[in-house]
């Protein structure tokens, strides 16, 4: 007997979907681990909050009978947080559904098409949580003309067969896409090229972005937008409101050791009375710091406080993690507990099913789909309480 649509739309609901999310918990980065404890699902479509900077002008000594001081609150600013929209879809054709009938090969197609969209669901937010809002995959390191299918790039560790992305033109105002919608079938990482079809429609510059089509600028205020000085994120304009930067040392290859590793964690106590929760590295800047502390016979180990049996490396007692998706060369001790939290209009990743049906018609095929929702977005009321150290190369 074929499966039906009300039995399909229970399955992805009830089978699929928990699965997925507690997935979440156990394969995301462990900056969405610690600020997973964070989130609040209560966000409406465009939240405002106040945030506070400075001291009370209202304290001070005076004589016995001295005329007490003036009170004044500390500096206050209102930031503007506006949720970003994450879709995944999944399509499965009238056919594929009515030959359930006969078993093995429907349950082995759906249970593919949804272990694929789910895990390139997680690696897509786990990219965005670390990324500057852009969406910024690579830079084009290269002119290309119309009619060419090979692109350089300035790296090619976020791309993969089958991702279909749009090269935009930075030097316009604002940056607009000049090819849209091509899909990458080759990856060369000795040469850093990418090969796409179908061939290039508009001719690319130096300097242009890479990003996944259709999203330049629509991604997620990300770590690497947060813990970059003098950028605007929530409406501020740091450079002009320098207390909302981080705090951001420049190694500028000088060799890692215990003085610069010092002044962040110092930097990070200064600004909120704690030591860093963690400290995330990426994968050079990583190897750099345990080669570093194994020279001295000072590298350890240490079961981590937010993941019960998880043993990481750790400087000064603090974890030490790496990403994929942290820059190469860059360290962030951060205290995210107190600064930083994760919203979302609803919980992280449901399916769009106001009307009651998962899986709807597709227009004039002969197929069904349904589309997995996640509207969400990071927000660190505090970014100063937070150091960055970049250009970590030996």
């Amino acid at each position: 007997m074929t499966i039906s649509i009300a039995n399909l739309n229970a399955i992805l609901q009830n089978d699929y979907l928990p699965g997925f999310k507690s997935q979440l918990n156990e394969e995301l980065s462990y900056f969405y681990k610690l600020m997973e404890k964070n989130t609040s699902p209560s966000m409406g479509a465009n939240e405002t909050f106040l945030v506070t900077f400075g001291r009370s002008g209202g304290i001070g000594s005076r004589t016995e009978l001295g005329t007490l001081p003036t009170a004044a609150a500390a500096s206050r600013l209102q930031i503007n947080v506006v949720p970003k929209n994450l879709y995944a879809r999944i399509s499965l054709s009238d056919r594929l559904i009515k030959s359930s009938a006969t078993g093995a090969s429907f349950v082995n197609a759906l249970d593919l098409e949804m272990k694929e969209m789910f895990r390139d669901a997680k690696d897509n937010l786990n990219r965005q949580m670390f990324g500057d809002g852009t969406g910024k995959l690579a830079l084009c390191t290269a002119v290309e003309a119309i009619g060419d299918t090979e692109i350089a790039v300035d790296n090619t560790r976020y791309f993969a067969e089958g991702m279909v992305i749009d090269t935009v033109d930075m030097t316009a105002n604002p940056p607009a896409a000049e090819n849209t919608g091509h899909t990458i079938t080759a990856i060369n990482e000795a040469n850093s090229t990418i090969t796409v079809t179908p061939a290039l429609t508009g001719a690319t510059a130096i300097g242009d972005v890479i990003c996944i089509s259709g999203s330049y600028g629509l991604e997620i205020t990300g770590l690497n937008a947060i813990m970059t000085p003098n950028n605007t994120i929530y409406g501020v304009n740091r450079a002009n409101n320098t207390w909302f930067n981080p705090g951001a040392i420049n190694a500028n290859g000088v060799a890692l050791d215990d003085e610069i590793m010092e002044q962040a964690i110092q930097r990070v106590d200064l600004k909120s009375g704690k030591k860093p929760e963690v400290i995330l590295a990426g994968y050079r800047a990583y190897r750099v710091l345990k080669n570093y502390l194994a020279q001295f016979q000072r590298y350890s180990e240490i079961e981590t406080r937010y993941d019960a049996g998880h043993i990481t490396m750790s400087y000064n007692g603090i974890p030490v993690e790496q990403d994929k998706y942290q820059g190469d060369t860059t360290m962030d001790f951060l205290n995210i507990a107190d600064t930083f939290e994760l919203l979302s209009i609803g919980e992280l990743f449901d399916w769009m099913d106001m009307d009651g049906a998962i899986l709807k018609p597709v227009a004039n095929t002969a197929a069904y789909e349904a589309i997995l929702t996640n509207y969400a977005e990071i927000m660190c009321k505090q970014p100063g309480a937070n150091t960055r150290i970049t250009n970590i190369t030996q």
